[in-house]
Order: C-alpha cells, then structure tokens, then sequence
C-alpha cells in the first residue's frame, strides 16, 4: 500500500511544480507584456512630437522653398505629396527628407541675407545723399601756391585727368 500511494503523490507534486511553474510565467508574461505597452506609448508620444515637428518645418520653410524654386505646379505638389508620406511615416532619418530640409534651411538663410544687404544698401544710399554726395565733399582744400602747382607731377596729372587730356608719358 505504500508503494501505491508514493507512486499517486509523486504525480500530484510533479503536477502541482509544473503549475506553479506555469503561473510564475504567466505573471512574467503579463508584467512584460505591460512593459511593453509602456514603451510603446512612449515611443508613440515621442514619434508623434518628431512628426509634428516635421510637419511643421513641411508647412513653413520647406514650403517656401518649393514656391520659390519650382515653378511648375504639378511638380511642386507632387513632391509636396512624397514629402508628406515622409512626414506620416515619421521617415527624418530618410536621405530625402534631410537633403530637402538642408536645401530649405539654406534657401532661408539666403533670403535673410539678401533683405539684410537689401537695408544696408538703402541706409548706405540715403548716407550718400547727404555726406558724400558731392565731389567737393570728399576733397581736401589744398593750400598751394601757384609755382608749387606747376612744379607738382601729381597736381598736373589731376588737371589732366579731370580736363579729360588724359596721359601721355612722352611729354
């Protein structure tokens, strides 16, 4: 009888191992299946912030320079389409989409440029009117006397330049 009964409870122990055995991994299977869940909502949150992010730089700068660099409508949405199927899928790591952000950025940056030569040119002309615009503002009252004129290369070359006589090395 104690055969018997040793050989019906080693079963029951094996059984109730396995079990426990069986529970303890589905515990673990649960707490990594919300870890998971977890770093799925955040890799969510963080894909959806880069997306906007591209949206946006899409809407602004790369806009912009579509408009000013392709003329033909048709062509213009239709990279405008594929740009946007970049920006759905979340794709910055595309070499497309870095070429087309670079190329903006700096179709941007040319433009800040030239407005800011564009200002500097008006102030630079409205300075001209008043401070150097007339020849004799920009010249120095000489205080020669007629001999010292006549005896000074550089003063004879002046005369003749202005009197459009021009150079002549043989004189």
């Amino acid at each position: 009888m104690s055969n018997t009964s040793l050989s019906a409870e080693a079963p029951k122990v094996e059984l109730n191992s396995i079990l426990t055995q069986v529970q303890s991994l589905q515990t673990d299977r649960e707490k990594l299946m919300k870890e998971l869940d977890n770093a799925r909502q955040k890799v969510e949150k963080l894909t959806e912030g880069k997306r906007a992010e591209m949206k946006n730089s899409l809407d602004t700068v790369i806009a912009k320079w579509l408009e000013d660099s392709v003329e033909n409508e048709g062509v213009r949405s239709q990279f405008k389409e594929g740009m946007e199927r970049l920006v759905k899928n979340t794709a910055e790591d595309s070499g497309v989409w870095q070429v087309v952000v670079c190329a903006s950025a700096a179709h941007a940056r040319r433009l800040d440029e030239i407005e800011r030569l564009r200002t500097e040119h008006e102030q630079l002309k409205t300075k001209m009117g008043g401070e150097f615009g007339q020849e004799t503002s920009r010249k120095r009252a000489r205080e020669e006397t007629k001999e010292e004129k006549s005896t000074d290369f550089w003063v004879g070359f002046e005369d003749n330049v202005r009197d459009g006589k021009g150079f002549d090395p043989a004189l």
